[in-house]
């Protein structure tokens, strides 16, 4: 039994997944496991080299995807139907907010199996605000007042030889991970609500946008830095600020508040799912593998080695409970949205992903201007709205 896992920026996820395979293969000795790691960018790869030639380019028989992916791939015929054969997929363990995007379409049937998930916040070093700001809580839930707060203490920040702004998990350039939440606080988004036309170009979402590019243009995070691969570009001592998905309360003493200009307080989660090819050998087998990484005690040692969510019910309302910044957490998951499980939206974050790329090496070239940003994003959004003409 092959499997696809995704990159992760923290290496303590594959540690985590390796030692669970481990104990699988204990325990079933019978059934040989083996996984290997891929980029988003190589698995999307991947699974349409598979479509183009099924011989030559075979698929792994479980493959962790992208919550939204999933809609796209079984329409495609790669995905194998779940809900028969995982138990959790069947009873509908999961919370409501996750059952919305997996089951947009189909109320019986399920093609990939919520695994965990992560939520963008903001965490503070409260030493590093002295005297900037008096407030957190406050002051802090506006993006002006967070862009307003970072001015006054990236000056001394510079100083003691830190950035005041810390982005753990950069690839270097601006990413669509970075811009969404910040296009969702100001109400933007990719589509139009009825999801006829692509909506790129409008104010909130293109505000959004920009917002992140300016964090980069004013060098309040410094694009393709060899800093920015690993855990972020400084340790978290030395940051006053940072904008990660991952639990970081008490390390290093910070403190946690929602993701800032986010109305109500809640915010964009991030769902990653198991899935089983449909041209498995032994589609029981990999089912059974599913279910079984999905047990209870294997789901939450897991999540818990690298600071995430597990997404069954059970796990993660007791997770919720024992939160240290379970208030927190609670305010993000009282209203929390789910990228659309729609068959056009993960193309289309690859058109955005690519538009934000070459505004990156703009702004690290000092060449950027805001008509760049309006150029990239005019030929993004045609490239999107011909994709939903052929659906």
């Amino acid at each position: 039994m092959k499997i696809w896992l995704l990159s992760d920026y923290d290496h303590r996820k594959h540690l985590a997944f390796k030692s669970m395979l481990a104990r699988f293969s204990a325990a079933f000795p019978d059934a040989a496991a083996e996984f290997c790691v891929k980029s988003r960018r190589s698995l999307w790869e991947s699974l349409f080299a598979h479509l183009r030639d099924p011989k030559r380019n075979p698929l792994a028989d479980i493959i962790e995807i992208p919550q939204n992916w999933t809609e796209l791939f079984s329409r495609l015929g790669l995905l194998a139907e779940l809900s028969s054969r995982v138990e959790a997929l069947g009873q509908k363990r999961y919370p409501d907010f996750i059952l919305k995007e997996l089951c947009r379409n189909e109320q019986t049937r399920a093609f990939s199996a919520p695994w965990w998930l992560e939520a963008p916040a903001l965490f503070y070093r409260p030493a590093a605000l002295k005297g900037a700001v008096s407030d957190p809580e406050s002051e802090l839930a506006s993006w002006e007042g967070f862009r307003s707060a970072l001015d006054r203490v990236a000056a001394p920040s510079r100083r003691r030889g830190a950035r005041a702004l810390a982005v753990p998990g950069s690839s270097g350039s601006v990413s669509v991970a970075d811009v969404l939440p910040r296009v969702w606080g100001r109400r933007g988004g990719l589509f139009s609500d009825d999801f006829n036309r692509a909506t790129f170009t409008r104010e909130e979402t293109a505000g959004g946008i920009e917002d992140w590019l300016e964090l980069a243009s004013s060098g309040k995070i410094e694009l393709f830095s060899p800093d920015r691969f690993e855990n972020g570009p400084q340790p978290a001592e030395e940051c006053a600020f940072i904008i990660s998905s991952r639990k970081l309360a008490g390390r290093s003493g910070l403190k946690m508040l929602p993701y800032p200009g986010y109305p109500s307080g809640g915010g964009l989660m991030l769902v990653y799912n198991l899935s089983v090819s449909a041209s498995c050998q032994d589609p029981a087998g990999a089912a059974a593998f599913v279910s079984w990484a999905l047990e209870q005690r294997n789901l939450a040692s897991f999540t818990e080695s690298f600071g995430v969510f597990p997404c069954l019910k059970p796990v993660f309302e007791e997770r919720l409970r024992d939160e240290r910044e379970a208030g927190v957490y609670k305010r993000l998951f009282s209203a929390p949205e789910l990228k659309p499980n729609i068959m056009v939206y993960p193309t289309a974050e690859l058109l955005l992903e690519r538009a934000l790329w070459n505004l990156s090496l703009k702004i690290a070239r000092r060449d950027y201007d805001r008509e760049d940003l309006t150029r990239e994003l005019i030929m993004a959004q045609g490239e999107a709205d011909y994709l939903l003409s052929l659906y």
